[in-house]
């Protein structure tokens, strides 16, 4: 695995470790078809070498756009001078626009990964612009911190539960 990639994770995973159907699933083959989403972006976990984190990405910018803007809105009504939604983030993939989840991040080993998301058109990986993939990953970072101190809600998985779980087997 590389960080900065997409990647589309093997049913394996959901098998194993979202056994309560947290995470947003993978999609069901259609007319013989596989639809390849959700796919994610993925970057290394600063700990732990051999775990990355997933965030998935998706094409319903407006429906995400107005959960943004919401949460700002209700930080302003609250008082609060320089809101701050770091659970969602705006950008685009391949030329069009996407919005990077990482209320739905969770961590992963190279073993689940079913395959890497490819452009059709260059025959090489997706990636995104660096200063997008740093203000993702910044916020994932805000986030991983605000969560291992106790703040939970802010993603929909057990993220600590599963990344002491891939530890485990990183270890066997």
């Amino acid at each position: 695995m590389e960080q900065g990639q997409f990647y589309f994770i093997s049913d394996e995973f959901y098998r194993v470790h979202d056994k309560d159907c947290a995470l947003m699933q993978n999609k069901e083959t259609v007319e013989g078809t596989e639809r390849g989403r959700p796919c994610f972006f993925a970057f290394q976990d600063n700990k732990t070498p051999g775990i990355f984190w997933c965030v998935p990405i998706s094409s319903k910018t407006n429906k995400y756009k107005a959960i943004f803007d919401r949460k700002l809105d209700n930080q302003r009504e609250r008082g609060i001078l320089n809101p701050k939604c770091n659970t969602i983030c705006l950008g685009d993939v391949m030329g069009l626009p996407r919005a990077f989840l990482i209320q739905n991040m969770f961590p992963i080993i190279e073993k689940y990964i079913a395959s890497v998301y490819i452009d059709r058109n260059t025959q090489t990986p997706v990636t995104i612009e660096p200063e997008t993939e740093r203000l993702v990953i910044n916020n994932a970072k805000d986030v991983l911190r605000l969560v291992n101190r106790g703040h939970k809600n802010l993603v929909f998985s057990d993220i600590t539960k599963t990344y002491a779980d891939l530890i485990i087997e990183l270890a066997q």
